[in-house]
């Protein structure tokens, strides 16, 4: 633990009894001290702590650490003077305590964006990560309803699966009463799980390949002419009306350039431009007459 000097130690205590809201406190608490005692372990979508024997004894020994510890809700320095930290929940302050308690668990989530990104990355697809939880769960149920050993495992996966059947069901239920942290931990992590397989759903719907399409650019009028010459457009045109006088010649190709490129779809705007083209044209049929020289 950080070891504070007595100036820091009296001027930490006078903040925490100025906070007169018990909420108040279990967060000065937490930013300070950590309210959560123990290393818990980070989040595992192979559940080891449920199947792999030293990994289920370490949540053995986080329960007996703090049934033999009952001084987790407080902190105590003596310089002369003692200056007691204390958040033990009166009966009425317990859900609030847990509640609290169970929000810091959930907010240990990892970013599963780039989580997963980096399992695919070691060359794990999204399938076989969603196949392998669904078996964790499935395997989860079968010894729930098969096993009636009352061990402190099958205890813990008890509490486990409801996080993650309320989380399911999108009904997570805040705690009522003071909950040991153990029990806090697995239904957090119940609720954590169920993320990571929703997670890894939409993740396996998302095209495989996607196609980054850019973005069209603005072109004026002088560009479409360009763009439609260089893909032949305007050679086609040429050929298809070069027996006709120069005169319907230039006003028929004008007429289909601006179908195409939208500049006028009115056909009597059309033809406005037909008995001048220059004169109403605004220097644009200029431009084409450029591309359009036999």
């Amino acid at each position: 633990m950080q070891r504070y000097s007595e100036n820091q130690i009296r001027t930490l205590h006078a903040e925490f009894r100025s906070h007169k809201k018990y909420g108040a406190k279990l967060a000065f608490f937490d930013r300070i001290f950590g309210i959560i005692p123990f290393s818990f372990p980070e989040f595992d979508p192979k559940l080891g702590f449920f199947f792999e024997k030293e990994k289920t004894e370490g949540l053995t020994a986080f329960y007996k650490m703090e049934r033999n510890n009952p001084n987790l809700t407080e902190k105590k320095f003596s310089f002369g003077e003692t200056f007691v930290f204390n958040i033990r929940p009166a009966n009425s302050n317990s859900p609030a305590y847990s509640s609290f308690i169970l929000s810091r668990f959930l907010s240990r989530a990892p970013e599963f964006d780039d989580w997963v990104q980096q399992k695919k990355t070691a060359g794990k697809p999204v399938e076989l990560l969603l196949d392998e939880a669904n078996g964790i769960i499935n395997k989860i149920e079968y010894s729930l309803q098969n096993e009636y050993d009352k061990s402190f495992k099958l205890q813990c996966m008890s509490v486990f699966y409801k996080g993650v059947y309320d989380a399911f069901r999108k009904k997570v239920a805040l705690p009522g009463k003071k909950r040991k942290f153990i029990e806090l931990y697995l239904y957090a992590h119940g609720i954590i799980y169920t993320h990571y397989i929703r997670f890894l759903k939409t993740d396996l719907m998302k095209p495989l390949h996607p196609v980054d399409l850019p973005e069209t650019p603005y072109l004026d009028f002088s560009g479409k002419l360009a763009l439609l010459n260089e893909w032949g457009i305007l050679d086609f045109l040429k050929r298809k009306f070069n027996r006709l006088d120069p005169f319907s010649f230039e006003n028929k190709i004008a007429e289909f350039i601006r179908l195409i490129t939208g500049e006028c779809t009115e056909q009597n705007e059309i033809d406005k431009r037909k008995a001048s083209p220059v004169e109403n044209d605004g220097g644009e049929f200029r431009k084409l007459k450029e591309y359009i020289k036999v």
